[in-house]
């Protein structure tokens, strides 16, 4: 028997299948398998791309030239927790820090209108303030017209 005929049938083995099961998964007659495993008939093309499709943990190398190990090496996956962690807290940081903002620019546009009212008064000031300062005097004119006018009865 033929060495790539010896490897399907090892895969049948380490997937734990009955002929008929193997035959089933790879959706292929039993007797295509039979004809392999008595040596024959070799695997042709469409078994080999069954084998890798319906087990996609198989070392293609291995399958087709016989080197290395039967099934892919499974990539273990990093330990990132602690990376998690650590984004989890500056996310938690960086929304308070977007809650803060928020607080500081409606603060802000509210001291601005109070600076803008304050303004507002600041000219009503300056305005009463040029009236007072006129007002002494237009009282003192007024004063001497009612006492010219008094004075001149007599």
């Amino acid at each position: 028997m033929d060495e790539i005929n010896k490897r399907v049938l090892s895969i049948m083995e380490a997937k734990q299948l009955t002929r008929s099961g193997f035959s089933a998964a790879l959706e292929v007659s039993l007797p295509v398998l039979t004809h392999i495993s008595s040596g024959r008939n070799k695997p042709g093309l469409e078994l080999i791309q069954k084998l890798l499709t319906t087990f996609p943990d198989l070392e293609p190398d291995w399958l087709l030239l016989g080197k290395g190990q039967m099934f892919r090496k499974t990539r273990e996956m990093p330990d990132i927790s602690v990376d998690l962690e650590q984004f989890k807290q500056l996310l938690s940081h960086l929304v308070k820090l977007q809650e803060n903002e928020a607080k500081v620019l409606q603060y802000h546009e509210i001291l601005h209108k109070e600076i803008s009212y304050l303004q507002d008064l600041d000219q009503l000031l300056i305005q009463n303030q040029s009236f007072l300062t006129k007002l002494p005097q237009e009282f003192e004119e007024i004063q001497k017209s009612i006492k010219s006018k008094l004075t001149s009865k007599d």
